[in-house]
């Protein structure tokens, strides 16, 4: 049997929370709704520090769903970054000519076959 005061080793946050819209002040000292969720609860269902999230916007309803991160692009070639800082000291003319010529070099190049053989 359980004693008195045992508490479970998992705690599941309760599913329903009150909170009550309040406000701050827009740029023009404007009072606009603002809501301030808070709580060990929020890391606990994957809205930890720093989380993305979406808010679908229903009437009278908001729903908040965590975004996973999103993958960094791969880095340029240290050659494109310096090519185009150096691009931005040219005239716009050179600058359309090396970005093509950075296209040209960077697109898949196809085999060309030996007509003699």
């Amino acid at each position: 049997m359980a004693e008195t005061h045992h508490k479970p080793e998992a705690h599941t946050p309760t599913t329903t929370r009150a909170y009550t819209v309040g406000y701050v002040s827009d740029a023009k000292y404007q009072p606009m709704p603002a809501v301030t969720l808070k709580g060990h609860w929020l890391k606990e269902m994957g809205f930890d520090t720093g989380t993305a999230l979406a808010v679908k916007i229903l009437p009278g309803c908001l729903i908040l769903a965590a975004q996973e991160p999103q993958p960094e692009p791969p880095a340029e070639p240290e050659v494109v970054t310096t090519l185009k800082r150096a691009c931005k000291k040219l005239s716009d003319r050179k600058q359309r000519e090396i970005a093509a010529f950075i296209e040209l070099v960077a697109a898949p190049q196809r085999r060309l076959r030996s007509g003699g053989n």
